[in-house]
């Protein structure tokens, strides 16, 4: 059997299911049970299922089948809703076979976190999608990241640019998460990454870093700048005020106050002081109001563990969430926050935020090595991050290997990706045996051809045209990935998907990267000629931005595009 994720223990007995059309022996007494059950077709003839169902928060359960009967017992609700996640994958066969099972997840915490700051808000029925395919795979936390892209009314003369969720929305979400026995935890950055917010002119005297100028390319900007300065009481206020006007849309006991990457304290006005101290001063009042108000804190463990003197001043209770993205994880941070006897939460990603699709090499040897390593030193969870850097242009569907890769691992860590596993991934998945195949492909075109590199260079059109030293692929390669791109295109343009928006996003994302070679080689002077039509696949992208998520900041992709098609143009008519 195909099975994401893999159970701990399964047994193939003789004999098949004679009949998928079910017949419940008694209703459960929850509703979101009864809401899962209607997946299946029932009938007074079909299958006698029997469910035993406790009331215990363990998400554990048994599946037992025969050829007339399906027995599921759980301790609790959770497990019965995971029993039916695999009994639906089970039924994905076109015979059931008899079989019995015996599972339980190895991390307590097994969540999804999706930036919708940096460029790409979702509408609120892309991110139920988004939960349907979680809870189908297992994973039961969602965190949407956030800076400004919330109906704060400290943002209301910018958020119509931006673009934004209302509290309306995020509650919308929370209830659907519940029903999917998902917790909607809040993520807010409260410390560094508040480029929107201090960049507003009654707040710039809040900045830490001291005669910063704006530049026009604000996709850098944001990602690393600012900082709120710390020994500020009204920076204290102006957070509290974020904060309760963001917490109130959710149920969720739980509040992850970011705290990363405050890099502006080393070199702003107070980088003659101890900055580890300034740090954890200003964390530690975030914290307490924060459990002040009941709520179990998370954060960012990066800073703290840059000064491990402070991480015993933090006060109890807060998980730190150890992120690390490449293929070598450094096995001393976990170790590090073992020995402080905190609890932490490991967290992979996608490598989605560097192109139009993610980085399936390096996200698989990401995702493997660090829930193994966390799963040694004893974390609490995985949180598996899909950022959106530099504009956010890749689709959900194109990170959707990664999320399905660290459900399988957060639940069994014993998970390897092998032939079989990718298999599953085809057929439960993308319904097409090719499909991981071709997304590798896709993947390796991406990150030759990475949309960083392209930004860049757009960068230096609309600045003095020094903002970055742009280092072009050779003439070789660029043809090279051309070529491929053009052969993915054909291949899968030429096929009938089942799943069509797994086919629709990487036609676009292979033609994305084909583009953007084919005017890197005008740039770099290789060559003056092009044969792709740049507006006819911005028209496409455009139309399966707008069908999946708000207009957001969906022009700049653009702008990017449309500056450098003009400028290769002129090159090549010259």
């Amino acid at each position: 059997m195909k099975l994401i994720p893999s159970p701990k223990k399964s047994e193939i007995k003789e004999g098949f299911l004679t009949s998928k059309t079910l017949n419940i022996a008694e209703a459960p007494t929850d509703e979101r049970i009864q809401k899962a059950l209607e997946w299946f077709s029932c009938d007074a003839d079909g299958t006698r299922l029997e469910l035993s169902i406790g009331a215990c928060d363990d998400e554990s359960y048994t599946i037992e089948i025969d050829e007339k009967t399906i027995r599921l017992n759980s301790n609790g609700p959770a497990g019965a809703f995971y029993a039916i996640q695999t009994l639906r994958q089970i039924f994905a066969n076109e015979q059931v076979p008899c079989c019995s099972i015996e599972d339980a997840p190895d991390f307590r915490c097994r969540g999804f976190y999706h930036d919708i700051t940096r460029g790409k808000v979702p509408k609120v029925e892309t991110i139920k999608k988004l939960i349907d395919e979680m809870a189908y795979y297992k994973l039961n936390s969602l965190q949407l990241y956030v800076e400004h892209t919330f109906e704060f009314t400290e943002f209301a003369d910018s958020i119509h640019r931006t673009g934004y969720l209302s509290a309306a929305e995020l509650r919308e979400i929370d209830t659907y998460c519940h029903e999917h026995f998902i917790e909607f935890i809040p993520s807010l950055a409260t410390f560094g990454h508040l480029y929107e917010l201090l960049e507003q002119e009654q707040y710039r005297h809040l900045q830490e870093i001291e005669n910063f100028e704006s530049s026009p390319f604000f996709w850098e900007n944001r990602m690393r700048h600012h900082t709120i300065d710390p020994t500020q009481e009204e920076s204290f206020e102006l957070i509290k005020r974020l904060i309760d006007q963001y917490l109130v849309c959710f149920s969720s006991d739980k509040f992850n106050i970011c705290g990363d990457e405050t890099f502006d304290l080393k070199d702003g006005k107070h980088k003659s002081e101890d900055t580890g101290k300034l740090y954890l001063d200003f964390i530690r009042k975030i914290v307490e109001y924060l459990q002040s108000k009941g709520k179990k804190v998370l954060m960012w463990a990066d800073i703290l563990l840059n000064h491990p003197e402070q991480i015993d001043k933090l006060p109890t209770g807060v998980s730190l969430l150890n992120w690390y993205y490449w293929t070598e994880p450094d096995e001393k941070t976990f170790e590090a926050i073992q020995n402080a006897n905190r609890p932490q939460i490991v967290c992979p990603g996608t490598g989605s935020w560097m192109g139009f699709c993610e980085l399936v090499k390096t996200e698989i040897e990401n995702i493997c090595k660090m829930t193994e390593l966390g799963y040694q030193y004893g974390a609490e969870g995985v949180l598996n991050t899909n950022w959106g850097d530099w504009g956010n242009p890749c689709s959900l569907e194109l990170a959707m290997f990664g999320l399905v890769l660290g459900a399988a691992k957060s639940w069994n860590v014993s998970t390897t990706v092998d032939k079989p596993y990718l298999d599953s991934v085809n057929d439960l998945l993308y319904k097409h045996k090719n499909a991981v195949s071709y997304l590798m492909q896709v993947s390796d075109c991406s990150e030759k051809i990475r949309w960083e590199l392209f930004a860049k260079c757009y960068a230096n059109m609309i600045t003095d045209g020094s903002a970055y030293v742009v280092e072009y692929p050779s003439a070789e390669a660029l043809r090279l990935t051309i070529t491929e791109c053009q052969s993915v295109m054909d291949a899968v343009a030429g096929e009938v998907w089942e799943e069509s928006r797994f086919q629709t996003q990487l036609l676009l994302s292979a033609e994305a990267v084909a583009i953007m070679a084919e005017h890197l080689a005008v740039l770099a002077g290789y060559t003056k000629t092009k044969e792709l039509d740049t507006q006819a696949w911005l028209a496409k992208y455009r139309k399966s931005w707008l069908d999946a998520n708000k207009e957001s900041e969906l022009t700049e992709i653009e702008k990017a595009f449309l500056a450098i098609n003009t400028q290769t143009t002129s090159l090549c008519n010259e």
